[in-house]
């Protein structure tokens, strides 16, 4: 296992997203990146949560089919979780299998949850992870609860179009 390459980025100093990883690296998720809660959203796998405990993680399963939208409850419920650790200063890995769709648009709702205007929140999720793309129907999750949120807190931004999160999202990678 020493030549696992762990496929996640740190979006912030205590958020990352990324994508599966083998279940035997929970240790070194816990060891070596210091993480201490997960939420994965993948609803092709059942993690092992007996497995994350004994190396002192947290697991949140929100099972969503890949390139589906993430239903509202479990936005909700998976922004209450990783508040509740980041609260603490300790960080957080949001993945679904490649770490592009779901757990993205989890973390987008995160970050505007913690403050970040929602454009600047996936400019931020862009540079640090360039291969974040929603599908259209995560983007239509995304905004209706960004449509929600802006009713129920006080925002200074407003709801981006399709055409401005495309603009930001589905920009390639640059080749290395």
């Amino acid at each position: 296992m020493d030549a696992w390459q762990p496929n996640f980025n740190w979006i912030t100093e205590l958020l990352a997203v990324g994508g599966s990883y083998p279940s035997e690296c929970a240790e070194l998720l816990a060891r070596e990146h210091h993480i201490q809660a997960v939420i994965d959203l993948r609803g092709e796998a059942m993690p092992d949560v007996q497995l994350f405990r004994r190396h002192g993680i947290t697991l949140l399963h929100l099972p969503t089919s890949d390139m589906h939208p993430v239903e509202t409850p479990d936005l909700e419920h998976g922004i209450r979780f990783a508040n509740e650790f980041m609260d603490q200063g300790q960080r957080v890995l949001i993945h679904c299998e490649y770490g592009i769709g779901r757990s993205a648009t989890l973390a987008l709702c995160v970050l505007v949850h913690r403050g970040h205007a929602p454009l600047d929140a996936l400019a931020l999720m862009k540079k640090q992870r360039p291969v974040v793309a929603p599908s259209p129907p995560q983007f239509a999750c995304w905004s209706a609860w960004l449509d929600s949120y802006r009713f129920s807190s006080d925002v200074e931004w407003e709801l981006p179009s399709f055409e401005d999160f495309k603009a930001l999202a589905y920009v390639r990678p640059p080749k290395r």
